[in-house]
């Protein structure tokens, strides 16, 4: 830590962000945001390794950078028992990493969205004194066999001489079959899902990312089968048409074409092929926006 106190820190830290961000009142909170799961991920790595995987829309952050949708929450799958996870946030909340960062962490009644998740907390990162950001952390059972990859936070720390985090995160082929899941499963009442975040996110991944269609096809049967909710479709479903006003304002956001049928055009084309069995084996090809082959 190249400051010696907390105040002078703390200075240091919101001018870089608003230097950082140009003017932008949404990058300054999304930075933010960024800086405190930075702080709250380090401490999770020192206090509980191996623990714990990395989910949600702070993985997709990691993979996308700035293109990624904005994020208020940690989402965390609990690989080991959960009777002692709120000993272990207490602990993981009040180790000290001499980054003059100190949280607090509550447990809440209100249900996680996501599917699985069994735990909501509350956190707050305090620097100086005062409260820099609250946010959301959402823990699960970690019910699927879902592997490891390991990401890297932004560098926003470095002139403090406080090093990017590694994380481990669930796998691209994962984080794939747990929107598809989202976005086809059909709740209570017959409520299909309200989440056109994750018809944008599918989108995102189709245009920047590879995907092994073996890994693909295992995530897709694995997520579905351990959720036990519903079986896989065949084809990727269009999305209702309530979801359009949201997609375009979410789709503009992060640099794709604002039109919902577009957005389902480029996944169907990614995930189609995989679900009904059409492609086992292959490379999806971002840039081709299709699967490829490589010759024997």
């Amino acid at each position: 830590m190249r400051y010696g106190t907390a105040p002078a820190f703390r200075r240091a830290l919101e001018d870089r962000l608003k230097a950082r961000a140009g003017g932008d009142g949404a990058r300054i909170a999304r930075d933010r945001k960024r800086v405190v799961f930075d702080r709250f991920l380090a401490r999770l790595v020192d206090v509980a390794p191996g623990e714990w995987v990395l989910k949600g829309g702070f993985a997709l952050d990691l993979r996308l950078e700035d293109r990624a949708r904005s994020t208020k929450d940690i989402d965390l799958a609990w690989q080991t028992g959960a009777d002692e996870l709120l000993d272990t946030l207490i602990d993981v909340a009040t180790h000290d990493l001499g980054d003059f960062f100190t949280f607090a962490v509550e447990r809440t009644q209100e249900p996680p969205e996501r599917f699985g998740g069994a735990y909501r907390f509350r956190a707050a990162a305090n620097l100086a004194g005062r409260t820099f950001e609250t946010f959301v952390l959402d823990v699960g059972d970690a019910r699927e066999a879902v592997g490891v990859e390991v990401l890297t936070t932004p560098d926003l720390l470095g002139f403090a001489g406080i090093e990017p985090v590694a994380v481990p995160t669930i796998p691209i082929a994962v984080q794939v079959a747990e929107k598809l899941h989202a976005y086809t499963r059909v709740y209570e009442g017959g409520r299909v899902s309200s989440r056109a975040k994750d018809l944008v996110d599918l989108a995102l991944i189709a245009q920047l990312f590879a995907l092994d269609a073996g890994q693909s096809v295992r995530a897709i049967e694995d997520v579905f089968a351990t959720r036990a909710t519903h079986q896989p479709p065949r084809t990727v479903p269009a999305p209702p048409a309530q979801w359009r006003a949201p997609f375009g304002q979410l789709a503009q956001a992060v640099g794709l074409d604002h039109n919902i049928e577009a957005g389902h055009s480029v996944v169907a084309a990614m995930l189609d092929p995989v679900l009904n069995e059409q492609i086992r084996i292959g490379t999806w090809s971002p840039d081709a926006q299709q699967w490829v082959i490589a010759a024997s």
